[in-house]
Formats: structure tokens, sequence, C-alpha cells
């Protein structure tokens, strides 16, 4: 039903402990906000969530495929979403300070060397001055071991056939990441699995 495959219904619940964590700590606001996911994939995830709740909802993905899934599941399920296909390191068809919250989901791990920069950077555009980031991430070393066998501990990159797959680098060297490219972070939360750790990382514009 979404990138999680089989995993997506411990992926959905995962992602509703996190949002009403969020909600119960006033770091989303309240519904009617505008809200983007940057990845939204088939919108089965974060997007349908939020619009459920009453969200003006986004979202961008790279597949067109997975943009008219999106349009065609808000139809059948009745809810409002606005979805485009785009990349998420450049989004000029987006207009700047258009949205109190944008969500990663589960997009910057999958972005390697200069991209992650590009995409924070149109993410501090895009967010407006007083608005909330999440973002929701791969962090820290693989556990299996025929993922660690294919890491790049020099370059936090997981390998596959030979080119760089996901970047997995440690909470601290995220934070630090985000915080330099103009984000103050107001909360931080780890998720501790059995492959890899998942980070929740919310900020605002500094």
């Amino acid at each position: 039903q979404a990138w999680a495959g089989e995993g997506y219904k411990r992926a959905l619940q995962q992602l509703a402990l996190i949002l009403q964590e969020l909600k119960q700590r006033n770091i989303l606001p309240s519904p009617g906000a505008s809200f983007l996911e940057l990845g939204c994939g088939n919108g089965a995830m974060s997007s349908q969530y939020m619009a459920e709740r009453g969200y003006e909802v986004s979202g961008v993905d790279i597949s067109q495929t997975a943009i008219e899934w999106a349009i065609e599941r808000f139809l059948t399920l009745g809810l409002k979403g606005h979805f485009t296909q785009g990349d998420v390191c450049h989004l000029k068809q987006l207009e700047a300070d258009s949205y109190d919250v944008i969500f990663d989901g589960s997009c910057l791990h999958c972005l390697i060397g200069s991209q992650r920069e590009l995409c924070l950077t149109e993410i501090r555009r895009l967010i407006k001055p007083e608005g909330t980031v999440v973002i929701s991430t791969m962090a820290g070393k693989p556990k299996k071991p025929e993922d660690l066998r294919d890491f790049d501990a020099d370059n936090y990159h997981l390998m596959r056939n030979g080119q760089p797959w996901r970047t997995l680098k440690p909470l601290t060297l995220l934070e630090e990441e985000i915080s330099n490219q103009g984000f103050s972070i107001i909360y931080t939360d780890l998720n501790h699995n059995p492959w890899w750790d998942h980070a929740t990382i919310c900020c605002k514009p500094s």
C-alpha cells in the first residue's frame, strides 16, 4: 500500500505514534494549517493521516506514477489534497513561505552528497517564518551483518550494487547538518529498530 510494502501497517502505526506525540507537545499547529510532505509516494502515509485530521495537504514525489496513485487514493477516500511531481532538490514550482508544516517522509536518507544541502535549502525557502519542519530519517549504522558489509562508514553510505543507496549519519551529525542549513532544532526522538535506527528531528527556521 506504500513504499514500506509488507511493513506498511507497522510503519503507519509508528508514524501515528510520532505525529500524536508531536501534537501533544504542541509542535504541530492546529488543523487547517498547510502541510507539505516531501517524498509523499502514493499519499498513504503522513499525507493521508493529516488530511483525515483536517490539514490542508500537499505532496510532492519524483515519481509521476506515485503522484497519480496519490490523487486516485485521495479521490477514493474523499479527501482533499494537492499532489505534484517534482524533485525535492529543485522545487521552483512551489512558492516560498507557503507551508506551516513540511514533513520529510523518509526522503532525506535517500539523498546523497550535495543533494542533501539542496533539499534542505528548498525546505528553508518553502517553510513559513514561524513554520515547523519534521525530518523523519534513517540514522546510525545498519545493524544487520549483510548491511554492515555494504556500509561505507567514511561517507555514511549504505551501498547497493556498488553505488550509494542511503545516507545513514549518526544523530549528532544529522542535527549538525540541519542546524548548519539555518534551522533551530526544537525536538528530537530516536526510534530503535533491529535493522537501523530512525530519527525524528523537528526544527524551525532560525
